[in-house]
């Protein structure tokens, strides 16, 4: 054993140094003095010259692998032509190199493709074996950590699911899931500057999703009244998402209004770009109240907007001058658009214009024609950020027990309708109906909801509590939802 291990590494030795040195002599001329590897006392003579190379060999038949001139003869190992004609044989060191290096590979290839299946990497043999297939190997580990991931979110265990969906986000930067189910749980484990940083790489490096990565970080930066950044959003937004251009408006007013910043609002005007006109028109007016300027503003403000695209316009034109109490405008201009307005918004503006002016018979008949429209998650997310801003005993009263009889079925689409009618009630301190909708809560999330009740404790606190922009992101609610409940805390009871 000890004799093959040594002519082994004499093999793999002998291969490429006598050939070396074969080779210089032909290059210098083949002198049969100068040959380098027949003994020098002896004639030179074809099987008449030993062979220097095979003395040190436990075997010496096994040096013919590297020179085949080795010839046995009955005085022994000679070499089998004459000294002048000793040459090299590159290619069967060559022949050897290569065979023995292809078998090491397909051994190390089995044992690595055998190791990767023991790991769980969803791998095949080909993807191992041959290198133009290696970078499926990276999508193997990728898809590795993305079902860790799954599996450690299936089993609430966050920190890990987190450290695995790092590792897929490592892997591919542009697995759009992946990074929005770690910036979800980035939120859940109160890190939002972390998920904040995440959407704002999607933004830049996905961007064919820029429009749907914004307005999944619009609900996260309102929940947690982050203005300073949803103004600079929102205003990229108007020309960005066009289709969407009243609730990314509606987004940037709110955030002007709520931090009393007209100079942004004047900066938007500046750089206006291709915004239409409604829009310009209505940041002019925004800024224009946010100064002081109502007279200045008001023919703007009760002009009635007919062209494509302006469905935001009738709302906020109508809600502004409620909230500067210029009733018979708004009530002209209500008339004035008509059918032009979808009938359930025109329903709930004046529902808020007759019982601001005390108008009881007619609050009651526009409580009657809300609770007349089907029951859709749109409806019950205007009637709670209605109650929610406006509380109303007997129409919540009444919404609930509709809710509960005729709501949408509860499901992943449904839940924040649920969790909002939830918060209706429980601010109204409606116990009986608040449980009966976190029961069913309950039983479709498997949890014990107390964020969502933790959520409503503190809303109904008479200080706004710093705690909220935490939280607020952990209950997914309807937009119109989280507005009404933004402007709540910002109510002076709240301050």
């Amino acid at each position: 054993m000890t004799g093959w291990i040594g002519d082994f590494f004499r093999f793999w030795w002998a291969l490429f140094y006598w050939n070396t040195r074969k080779t210089w002599f032909r290059l210098r001329g083949a002198e049969r003095d100068s040959c380098p590897c027949q003994t020098y006392s002896d004639s030179g003579l074809a099987l008449d010259s030993r062979c220097d190379a095979v003395i040190p060999w436990h075997r010496p038949v096994r040096f013919r692998r590297v020179c085949p001139l080795l010839t046995e003869t009955p005085e022994g190992w000679r070499c089998g032509v004459d000294a002048e004609r000793v040459r090299p044989f590159w290619i069967r060191a060559f022949l050897y190199a290569a065979g023995t290096a292809l078998a090491l590979y397909l051994v190390g290839s089995v044992a690595a493709f055998a190791t990767l299946r023991l790991a769980k990497y969803d791998v095949s043999y080909l993807s191992v074996v041959w290198p133009r297939r290696w970078h499926e190997l990276r999508g193997a580990q990728e898809r590795l950590y993305a079902r860790r991931a799954q599996e450690a979110m299936a089993a609430r265990n966050y920190p890990e699911a987190v450290l695995a969906l790092e590792m897929v986000c490592q892997l591919n930067p542009r697995n759009y899931p992946a990074n929005l189910a770690l910036a979800n749980l980035c939120q859940l484990s109160a890190n939002p500057l972390v998920a904040e940083h995440i959407y704002e790489r999607l933004m830049r490096d996905v961007p064919e999703k820029r429009v749907q990565t914004a307005q999944i970080w619009i609900r996260t930066l309102l929940a947690r009244g982050a203005y300073d950044k949803i103004k600079p959003l929102a205003a990229a937004m108007l020309t960005a998402d066009p289709g969407q251009g009243g609730a990314w408006l509606n987004a940037l007013l709110f955030a002007a209004r709520a931090t009393n910043d007209s100079g942004f609002l004047a900066t938007v005007l500046e750089h206006r770009g291709s915004l239409p006109a409604w829009c310009v028109d209505l940041i002019g007016i925004e800024r224009g109240l946010l100064l002081g300027q109502v007279e200045e503003v008001l023919p703007q403000l009760t002009k009635v907007y007919r062209q494509p695209g302006a469905a935001y316009v009738p709302y906020y034109q109508v809600d502004r001058l409620l909230r500067h109490r210029l009733f018979d405008q708004a009530t002209d201009l209500l008339n004035r658009y008509g059918a032009l307005m979808p009938p359930d918004e025109a329903a709930f503006l004046y529902l808020r214009l007759y019982r601001a002016q005390g108008w009881k018979p007619l609050v009651e008949t526009e409580r009657e024609t809300l609770l007349q429209f089907p029951m859709t998650p749109r409806i019950a997310a205007e009637f709670c950020a209605c109650l929610i801003a406006h509380p109303d005993s007997t129409l919540l009263t009444r919404y609930l027990d509709k809710f509960i009889r005729e709501g949408p079925p509860l499901a992943a689409g449904t839940l924040p309708v649920y969790q909002a009618s939830y918060l209706t009630a429980a601010l109204a301190d409606d116990e009986l109906r608040a449980e009966t909708i976190a029961n069913r809560i309950k039983q479709f999330t498997g949890s014990d909801v107390r964020v969502l009740r933790g959520l409503a404790e503190l809303l109904r606190a008479p200080k706004a509590d710093g705690r909220l922009g935490r939280i607020m992101p952990l209950v997914p609610l309807p937009t119109e939802v989280i507005y009404a409940v933004l402007e709540r805390q910002a109510t002076p009871a709240h301050q």
